[in-house]
């Protein structure tokens, strides 16, 4: 890969523009962890056990982080640690945070510390993910329209208003690698590894579970090429029940992480529940159910959907809207985050800014990256942005 980016002129660009727009979030973090009142970060009643991290390393842990660092110190049976925790925990919420990032993390522990594990991976994974945009705008369009959608896809990426969390300990830009590594392997016929891959992704975050479709659809379209795509939909399967058991085993339930989802997210209803309920909590600026930011992002998600189906492949498209539809059945929540590694829409900006309009790309840029640094100064000083 660092082969490609020093011979690939798109991958130069996007390389830069990784440093500038990460530097410009620790920049960012830091002015609002020293000029912002102080959130509920945990400070002093936390989940973690590292103490003593820089500040330039810290501000990148919040929020749903300590979980994953509590995990990946102690395991998914962390009931000792709830006990001078306030808000009513259960041992099962643990089951809520997929294995794959915090067994990633624990293994590079010992090299650079838990919260440094985190963000290396997390970046590493960034990096990856901006290379597999422009392999795959590539494959589905060709070098020359193809290395345009490419460098549109990464900048749309680095430039999301929720980028800060694809460099944070969060799981989102791991999922986002294997996502769009799956896909890849899939258009080239290797379903052997794309069920491998698509496997770890479900292994990160529930959301793989809808690879099947992806796989699925593609398998289809090149059955007479492949017997194979039935088997890795089935890996994803056997990813998920694998879970299942351990979850089964530690914790008397085989669907922990869903009913922990139930009591922090709350129940599921039809699509479009999340509306309702965004209603009846009253509008806020930024919070919880009623969040007017999240409503914004599933809007123009949703709004996206006709356009994904008239230009992308089947596959894309149904993939996508399974991923902003399940969700939308119960609350709006980090919509935004979660949204921001499903990556079909990157490709979607891609080929809007491979047509050369420039005014949609300024658009997305100043106020992609402007609410970037605002979400990292309030996420750095311990408020939750999502």
């Amino acid at each position: 890969m660092i082969r490609n980016i020093v011979n690939d002129p798109v991958m130069r660009r996007l390389a830069v523009l990784f440093l500038i727009t990460r530097l410009a979030l620790l920049a960012a973090g830091l002015a609002g962890h020293a000029l912002l009142p102080s959130g509920k970060a945990l400070t002093g009643e936390n989940l973690r056990l590292e103490h003593g991290v820089p500040l330039a390393l810290d501000i990148w842990a919040r929020w749903d982080s300590e979980w994953y660092l509590l995990i990946a110190d102690r395991g998914y049976d962390a009931t000792d640690a709830f006990n001078h925790m306030p808000g009513g925990y259960l041992p099962e919420d643990t089951a809520g945070f997929f294995p794959l990032y915090p067994l990633l993390i624990r293994a590079l522990t010992p090299l650079v510390g838990a919260v440094g594990a985190g963000i290396v991976i997390s970046n590493i994974a960034l990096l990856v993910s901006l290379w597999l945009l422009t392999a795959v705008t590539r494959n589905l369009w060709g070098e020359s329209f193809g290395s345009k959608a490419g460098l549109g896809a990464g900048t749309a990426l680095l430039f999301f208003p929720f980028a800060l969390f694809h460099s944070a300990v969060y799981s989102e830009s791991l999922f986002l690698a294997l996502s769009l590594a799956t896909f890849l392997l899939a258009r080239k016929n290797r379903y052997d590894l794309a069920g491998l891959l698509a496997a770890l992704a479900t292994l990160t975050r529930p959301f793989g579970a809808l690879l099947v479709i992806l796989l699925l659809l593609e398998w289809w379209r090149q059955r007479h090429r492949s017997r194979w795509g039935w088997a890795a939909a089935g890996s994803v399967a056997l990813a998920l029940g694998l879970y299942m058991l351990f979850c089964y085993g530690l914790f008397g339930d085989a669907l922990a992480f869903v009913h922990r989802q139930g009591r922090w997210r709350g129940n599921m209803g039809l699509p479009g529940f999340a509306f309702v309920r965004w209603w009846q909590a009253g509008p806020t600026i930024h919070g919880a159910h009623g969040s007017v930011i999240e409503l914004v992002m599933a809007i123009l998600f949703l709004g996206a959907l006709p356009t994904a189906f008239r230009r992308l492949r089947p596959s894309l498209a149904w993939y996508l809207a399974a991923c902003v539809a399940v969700p939308l059945c119960s609350t709006l929540w980090s919509f935004g985050r979660i949204a921001s590694s499903f990556f079909p829409i990157y490709l979607l900006a891609g080929m809007v800014w491979a047509e050369e309009r420039p005014a949609l790309q300024r658009i997305w840029v100043t106020i992609g990256g402007a609410g970037a640094a605002l979400a990292m100064a309030y996420f750095a000083a311990g408020w939750w942005v999502g």
